[in-house]
């Protein structure tokens, strides 16, 4: 796209463009609806017009973007979130730091507002979007954020770094840290809900990358997230267990009433491994065990309402005995029948795919051939093919 600018500053846009989160992919969002089915402009749901006060309260420098207090995604605002945090790089150059990089994330990319905040080098938070953003798209699921539904429920932040080997400042660390502190303590997020855009998009995304005190887990150098997560924790006020005090109990008891955390759980995975149907338990669980403004460390013990470990839970997703309900039969694209409607109806009530009329059609299309491949490949399948066949269906409710 030609900005009417000089060749080099149109090269590098493009080049950015290529790199970054300014993609149709991640400006989706599942929840959406239908383009004939949007109303004129959005505009609804819960608006985070404290999102300056918040970081200014944690001692950080902020600067506001014109108009943010009302820009949102076309969805509008959330709606009883947000639920995470995402954080990212934005894969531009130095020069752009500050202004220039803001004005594009902001206003000028084609899916603007690209995110809610922006981190600079300097360590300055820039306020961009007190509604929904559109940099996280397809991916997941995670926790509490059901597939391909990040953009309504998260606040995300891009941070200025070019993604290919570009040393972060410390100063840029210790305010990356202390900010999403700040945000997750305000909103109530579980730090195990903060993660990297590489988390939630393995197959397509790497960010935040880098060389950094969080360390890396591949060639690309992208963050460490448990050491990130744990740095928040720290600055939360919660500091994780050391690594040797950490499991120290099976994770169920044997009567099944309690449950003993283990890293990298949240809300979310605990309810699917300890009651079924993560979807409408984990508030439950939650509940029972302080709210879900609780943060959880390893080795903390909760109770497990109804004191059962019991596996899939209602709504056609098994039995309160933990079983694995009756095997329809293998499903593919462009498949249609009963078969392909009792995979619907499984993948609905496990939070895979969103509850809706065009969900319970009984037709295997190229949504449904996503939405199950995603699955797979959040269980680290290699061989992933969106087909849904046995050994999905048993890992779908907890089997192996």
């Amino acid at each position: 796209m030609s900005t009417g600018t000089d060749p080099t500053e149109d090269a590098q846009r493009v080049a950015m463009e290529g790199l970054a989160d300014c993609r149709d992919e991640d400006s989706f969002d599942a929840g959406d609806p239908e383009p004939g089915d949007r109303g004129p402009g959005g505009g609804g749901g819960r608006f985070l017009t404290d999102l300056a006060d918040v970081l200014r309260g944690a001692g950080l420098t902020v600067e506001e973007h014109t108009g943010w207090q009302q820009r949102h995604r076309s969805s509008g605002g959330y709606n009883g979130g947000p639920v995470g945090i995402i954080v990212h790089h934005t894969a531009s150059p130095a020069s752009w730091d500050g202004q220039r990089d803001v004005d594009f994330i902001a206003v000028g990319c084609d899916v603007a507002p690209m995110a809610n905040l922006y981190l600079d080098r300097k360590g300055r938070w820039w306020v961009l979007a007190a509604g929904a953003s559109n940099t996280n798209g397809k991916g997941g699921p995670w926790g509490p954020l059901p597939l391909d539904s990040a953009n309504s429920r998260v606040i995300g932040i891009e941070a200025g770094n070019d993604g290919v080997g570009e040393v972060w400042p410390d100063v840029m660390q210790d305010s990356y840290v202390a900010g999403v502190a700040a945000l997750a303590s305000h909103y109530g997020v579980d730090t195990g809900n903060v993660l990297a855009h590489h988390e939630w998009a393995p197959a397509r995304k790497v960010d935040p990358a880098g060389p950094s005190r969080f360390g890396a887990i591949n060639g690309s150098k992208s963050w460490d997230m448990d050491t990130f997560r744990a740095a928040v924790d720290a600055k939360r006020g919660n500091p994780s267990p050391p690594p040797t005090t950490r499991i120290v109990q099976p994770k169920v008891s044997t009567n099944g009433a309690t449950y003993v955390v283990q890293p990298g759980d949240a809300w979310w995975s605990i309810a699917q491994k300890a009651m079924g149907d993560p979807a409408t338990t984990w508030p439950v669980l939650a509940e029972a065990n302080g709210g879900s403004a609780r943060v959880l460390h390893p080795g903390d013990v909760l109770t497990i309402p109804g004191g059962s470990s019991a596996g899939p839970g209602p709504g056609g997703a098994g039995g309160g005995d933990g079983s694995i309900p009756p095997y329809p039969g293998d499903a593919e694209r462009g498949q249609t029948g009963p078969v392909v409607t009792a995979w619907q109806e499984a993948l609905i009530a496990r939070g895979v795919i969103s509850d809706t009329q065009a969900n319970h059609d009984g037709v295997y299309g190229e949504g449904m051939e996503k939405a199950v491949r995603k699955l797979q490949e959040s269980w680290g399948w290699t061989d992933a093919d969106g087909k849904a066949g046995s050994h999905t269906w048993r890992k779908l409710f907890g089997g192996a």
